[in-house]
């Protein structure tokens, strides 16, 4: 286990428009702000489409399953975070059938409202690094490790 303590910059709220694919507007937001790392505080609105991945076992190597759907779904949270310029946003979702989540994936479609929250995270820098694990009863493979940055004084 290892954490970091971070100093925390601006706040930014994203509007993405209908018909807006999510993380690709997200990416170029960041792109657009130099926002190399931050929290993904919150967020929530409307897709229609959407387009996830989960992890579906409790063994290394991991395996991954993935789905769409498409109508009206309800946005009823998101975290993650922004490491490298790159996002990591888990979702989760409902719709007239129940709810559900997942790690969101390129071709989540916005669809009447979409709006993120985010804190840019100053000091320490975040980088993940893949590395390899073997775990009793769990097996081996590699994993993606969140690595600190030393401290800034």
């Amino acid at each position: 286990m290892e954490s970091g303590c971070f100093n925390k910059g601006k706040i930014h709220i994203l509007r993405i428009d209908p018909g807006e694919d999510v993380l690709v507007s997200v990416r170029k937001f960041l792109c657009d702000r130099k926002i190399a790392q931050a929290i993904v505080l919150g967020g929530y609105g409307t897709l229609s489409e959407y387009h996830l991945h989960w992890v579906t076992r409790g063994t290394l190597p991991s395996r991954n399953a993935f789905g769409k759907g498409k109508g009206g779904i309800e946005i009823l949270g998101m975290n993650g975070l922004i490491v490298g310029g790159e996002p990591h946003i888990h979702v989760s979702l409902s719709t007239r059938k129940g709810a559900f989540g997942g790690h969101m994936e390129d071709g989540c479609r916005a669809y009447v409202v979409c709006e993120i929250f985010f804190l840019e995270l100053k000091g320490r820098k975040l980088t993940r690094k893949s590395t390899p694990v073997n775990i009793p009863g769990m097996g081996r493979g590699q994993v993606q490790r969140l690595i600190f940055g030393k401290e800034k004084p």
